[in-house]
């Protein structure tokens, strides 16, 4: 029986509180399952999983949609009202008119001149609802080396589209401050034309994105330690992984000519990812899974974007753009689940739970006349996001059916990830089916 080297496992042990995160977790859909796959068990004369030079290769479809999420405040409204309704009677506040005598640009400009003078809140204010879905493969290739360490890559290829928009005027029907109001209604009803002098697209104007989310490499160590009764069988076991990584910016990034705009990855931010996982066998057939894991986006992202130029101002629709260094939140994630391994010939069944979390964004503006870092800042689609999951998923190995002497197996599963409970995000549940296969070569 191997036996571990104590001090080593007590301190990796006291890193799981606070460690795979990879290119899974986003405000826009549901992370999937965080442990690592199921090991086909072969023969079931030893722990295949960790054999020298062996192969794991993994490939997860997946689909998911929504049309509502939690908002700033964790209340449910429709995706793109996450930030809250968008008042349109400060939208011009600050922002620099490239032609002072355009009809259109001096439109929003008489808004903001009323603005002062409104006390309603909902005047001259848009909601705006629309639905989410992405389709999504990830790739998964694992190559063992010797002694337990191994080689990965993650390649996620994904596809987001935000469509059927619509807005509503939320003003009152009349009054002094309504949807009569001169200054508000020709706002209102030249609204794509006004977006288009500020280099926007309508605000009805579908999104659609497809292409890699960011690819993800690992170096990484992974050991079973046994503990055997008196006739030699497993008592328990525990399974142990730790592996770190570079995240690679290979994704789109957020384009600012759409008002409902969002990456296919971490929006061209490279990270550095660590990860950790605990898998404890209390019997042949039951463990208990620990796990966690990291991304700290470690570059200054200097790049043109929309940024708000008035306290009052929040949401998606910001009318001046600017260069500005973007330093993205750090993501991570805590959770655990149950596995009952092999229950039934080579059928497996997961029930997990994961807690996934984005911390604030900053950004630093290079023109500070323009933009007030303060200003900028308090805008909440910069603050941090976070969901609770809970992960479903069944798994057969069909290397139980196979000859004994056999060097490679397949796996086949189902998934869904079902979201909670949540703050700036979506109710994304996601569904899928996946393949793997075990190679010993």
């Amino acid at each position: 029986m191997r036996r571990p080297n104590m001090r080593i496992l007590s301190m990796l042990l006291l890193l799981s509180v606070g460690l795979s995160a990879k290119d899974n977790a986003h405000y826009f859909k549901s992370a999937n399952l965080h442990r690592n796959p199921t090991a086909c068990w072969f023969d079931d004369e030893r722990y295949y999983e960790v054999d020298d030079w062996a192969w794991k290769i993994e490939d997860d479809f997946m689909y998911g949609d929504a049309r509502s999420g939690w908002d700033k405040s964790g209340n449910t409204a429709n995706i793109l009202n996450d930030t809250g309704a968008y008042s349109m009677l400060w939208a011009g506040e600050n922002v620099t008119l490239t032609d002072p005598m355009n009809v259109y640009q001096n439109m929003i400009n008489a808004l903001t001149v009323l603005a002062p003078t409104s006390d309603d809140p909902n005047f001259a204010t848009l909601r705006f609802d629309g639905k989410f879905e992405m389709w999504e493969n990830d790739y998964v290739v694992r190559k063992n080396l010797k002694k337990g360490f191994f080689v990965q890559a993650h390649v996620p290829v994904r596809s987001v589209k935000v469509h059927n928009i619509s807005y509503t005027d939320m003003s009152a029907d009349t009054g002094v401050f309504s949807k009569t109001t001169t200054e508000w209604a020709q706002v209102y009803n030249n609204l794509d034309q006004i977006l288009n002098q500020f280099d926007y697209k309508g605000a009805t104007q579908n999104y659609s994105k497809a292409g890699f989310g960011d690819i993800t490499f690992y170096l990484g160590w992974q050991d079973i330690f046994t503990k055997r009764d008196d006739e030699g069988k497993d008592k328990y076991t525990l399974n142990l992984s730790a592996k770190v990584g570079v995240l690679c910016p290979t994704g789109e990034r957020v384009k600012t000519d759409y008002i409902f705009s969002m990456p296919t990855g971490y929006n061209n931010h490279w990270g550095l990812d660590g990860a950790l996982e605990l898998d404890l066998g209390v019997m042949s057939w039951l463990s208990i899974d620990l796990f966690g894991g990291f991304t700290w986006f470690f570059d200054d992202n200097n790049r043109e974007m929309r940024m708000q130029t008035f306290n009052q101002q929040n949401g998606h629709i910001m009318l001046a753009k600017g260069i500005a260094k973007e330093e993205a939140g750090t993501l991570w994630y805590l959770g655990a689940d149950l596995k009952f391994d092999h229950f039934w010939k080579g059928l497996s069944g997961i029930f997990g739970y994961s807690y996934n979390r984005q911390e604030d964004a900053e950004i630093t503006p290079v023109d500070t006349t323009l933009f007030d870092k303060t200003t900028v800042n308090g805008n909440s689609m910069l603050h941090g996001w976070y969901t609770h999951v809970l992960h479903f998923m069944l798994d057969y190995d069909i290397s139980v059916h196979m000859k004994k002497t056999t060097k490679w197996a397949p796996r086949i599963n189902l998934f869904y990830n079902l979201p909670v409970d949540g703050k700036n995000s979506y109710k994304t549940d996601v569904f899928g089916a996946g393949l793997g296969f075990d190679l010993l070569w």
